[in-house]
């Protein structure tokens, strides 16, 4: 007799197949087979049943909130990425205009015209490495005739 009581005081559980362990979900037919004539005995038995399902009902609203979530920082990734790609782009263009505001200012033309100031100077150095045609001509003050 014991034995049977220990065995209708333990949950009944059934396993489901394609999970990485056991879900403890209740065998309802043996619940209503065991507690059919005992009304209490079934509204007992079926309370962790009831636990379980309220459980994985918060779960699952926990699993949408985190999805949205998700969802909404994949779109301020993107964003970003975006901004960032703006950006490269600007430096590159700054980086262009410097150069070619850089080269004109070398020339005595162009500081005239657009009203520019040396931003590279020539030493002996760039000296050996410039084109001796338009550097002669445009700075005859670097070299010694």
């Amino acid at each position: 007799m014991s034995e049977q009581i220990a065995k209708l005081n333990e949950p009944v559980q059934q396993e489901v197949e394609g999970t990485d362990g056991a879900l403890p979900l209740p065998n309802v037919v043996e619940l209503v087979e065991t507690y059919w004539n005992n009304k209490t005995g079934l509204i007992n038995a079926l309370a962790h049943y009831n636990e379980m399902l309220n459980a994985l009902h918060q779960k699952a609203k926990k699993y949408d909130t985190i999805l949205q979530e998700n969802q909404d920082l994949v779109a301020k990734l993107s964003l970003k990425e975006g901004r960032i790609r703006t950006l490269k782009n600007e430096i590159k263009l700054l980086k262009k205009q410097y150069l070619e505001v850089a080269v004109k200012s070398t020339y005595k033309t162009f500081q005239e015209e657009e009203g520019l100031e040396k931003i590279i100077s020539i030493n002996k150095k760039t000296e050996d490495r410039a084109l001796k045609a338009d550097i002669v001509k445009m700075y005859p003050e670097l070299f010694d005739n």
